[in-house]
């Protein structure tokens, strides 16, 4: 703050607080970027999931209008996957039943970016997560 003098001088007084905020910075955000980098592989996690979900609804859907042939369920199931950058491990088809209906099942690991900052909150919570999508539909062909 500056303060004038009695003979015109101009003299700079120091203020008590004047290092408090850059402190209370460097508390704060150690904080605030865990919780941005958080919220960033959570959306990551929860898209990873639609994906995994719309693709074992495509995979389900061609093995509805085919004969349920793996291979070609899985081809389906990969392509999908690879536009969002995913690989999935294990690709499962079953049916159709008695009750004539499909049921696909496709299985991924998710790894998240931020090593360590979920293993905070939970000691038994690791780097990586298994994901699994489902769907079922009717079998159409005679």
């Amino acid at each position: 703050m500056w303060r004038a003098t009695s003979d015109n001088k101009v003299e700079l007084r120091r203020r008590r607080d004047a290092g408090v905020a850059l402190i209370e910075a460097a508390f704060v955000l150690p904080i605030l970027l865990v919780l941005a980098m958080g919220m960033l592989d959570f959306g990551r996690a929860f898209h990873a999931k639609h994906l995994l979900d719309e693709a074992a609804r495509e995979g389900c859907r061609v093995a509805v209008v085919t004969a349920p042939d793996p291979d070609i369920v899985t081809a389906r199931v990969g392509s999908v996957l690879s536009a969002g950058g995913l690989t999935a491990t294990s690709v499962a088809v079953d049916g159709p039943n008695a009750a004539r209906m499909v049921t696909v099942t496709v299985q991924a690991t998710f790894t998240f970016v931020t090593p360590g900052v979920f293993s905070l909150f939970n000691k038994s919570f690791g780097n990586t997560l298994a994901m699994t999508g489902q769907s079922t539909m009717r079998f159409e062909s005679p």
